[in-house]
């Protein structure tokens, strides 16, 4: 009867402690230093948007990506 107690308990213990939840704490920042030829680009405030396209071509893979600045009306 014990042993049957135990491990009902064992189970239950196991079961309630997979079902809480941990959250982690995240921070995200967005700085980006921009930086062509070695010269580092100060100033260039607001909205940007950034895309990255994949192409795959005879075994090589090709990442370009695009940076725009979006027109604030």
């Amino acid at each position: 009867m014990k042993k049957k107690l135990l491990i009902l308990l064992v189970l239950v213990l196991t079961l309630t402690s997979c079902g809480l939840d941990v959250s982690p704490q995240v921070e995200v920042k967005n700085d980006i230093n921009l930086t062509i030829d070695g010269e580092n680009l100060d100033g260039f405030e607001g909205e940007w948007t950034i895309t990255r396209e994949k192409k795959d071509k005879d075994g090589k893979v090709t990442i370009i990506i695009t940076i725009e600045k979006k027109e604030i009306n």
